[in-house]
C-alpha cells in the first residue's frame, strides 16, 4: 500500500504484513521526523463484483495491465515506485533511544570519498547513512546503498550496524554488520571513509 506522511507529503511504499493483526501502526516519515498514524485497509467489497477489463479483438494486453494501481496512470505509478526508493521509511519497530548526553558532542568527518572535507553533526541518537534523499546523513557516493548503515548512541557507547547495502560496511578494513566505534576511529561505506568524533563539552558551555 501507498501511504503519504501528511507533514511533507511525502509518498511510501509500506508492507502491509506489519501490521499483523493490529489495526493501526505509528510510522515516522525518513523525509521530515514526523510521526503519524497509519490504519491497516480493509479488503474493499468491490473487488468482487468489478468487471473484467475488454480488450479488443487483436489487441494484446500490455504485461502490466493486470497489477496496473486502479485509477493511476503508468506515469503515476511509476513515480510512487520512485518515490520508495529514495526514501523508505523508518522502521517503527525500533525501540525509543535516550536522547544525546549534554555533556558530548558528536560528528562524523569524511576523511575519504566524494564528500571528503564535509561534517556532518549528529544531533539525535540515530541517524541513518546512505544515498537516498530520506536518510539522516546523505553521501553523493555511487558505492554507497539508499539505506546503507545506522549509526546508533547508547549512553557512552556508539554502535555501526550495516543495513543489508550491496558493497558492506567496513571499521579498520574489516566487514561488519554490527561494530562498535571509538572517538576518532575510521569506518567506510563504499568508497568514502568516515572518522567518528566525540567532543567532551564544558559546563559552560551547555545550554
Amino acid at each position: 500500500m501507498i501511504i503519504t506522511c501528511p507533514a511533507c507529503q511525502t509518498s511510501y511504499q509500506y508492507d502491509e504484513s506489519k501490521f499483523g493483526d493490529a489495526p493501526s501502526k505509528l510510522v515516522k516519515c525518513a523525509r521530515c521526523g514526523h510521526v503519524f498514524e497509519v490504519r491497516k485497509p480493509k479488503a474493499p467489497e468491490s473487488t468482487v463484483r468489478q468487471p473484467a477489463l475488454t480488450v479488443p479483438p487483436g489487441t494484446a494486453a500490455e504485461p502490466g495491465d493486470a497489477t496496473r494501481t486502479r485509477g493511476k496512470t503508468h506515469e503515476e505509478t511509476t513515480k510512487q515506485v520512485d518515490l520508495r526508493q529514495l526514501a523508505a521509511p523508518v522502521d517503527e519497530d525500533l525501540p525509543q533511544l535516550a536522547p544525546l548526553p549534554r555533556d558530548r558532542r558528536y560528528s562524523l568527518a569524511v576523511i575519504l570519498g566524494a564528500d571528503a572535507g564535509k561534517v556532518f553533526r549528529i544531533d539525535k541518537p540515530r541517524v541513518v547513512l546512505g544515498r537516498g534523499a530520506g536518510c539522516d546523513i546523505q553521501l553523493t557516493d555511487s558505492e554507497v546503498s539508499r539505506r546503507h548503515a545506522m549509526l546508533e548512541i547508547r549512553g557512552d557507547e556508539v554502535s555501526i550496524k550495516d543495513l543489508g547495502s550491496t558493497n558492506g560496511t567496513f571499521v579498520d578494513g574489516v566487514k561488519v554488520n554490527h561494530a562498535t566505534l571509538e572517538s576518532q576511529q575510521e569506518f567506510s561505506l563504499g568508497t568514502t571513509t568516515l572518522m567518528l568524533i566525540v567532543t567532551e563539552v564544558r559546563d559552560s558551555e551547555i545550554l
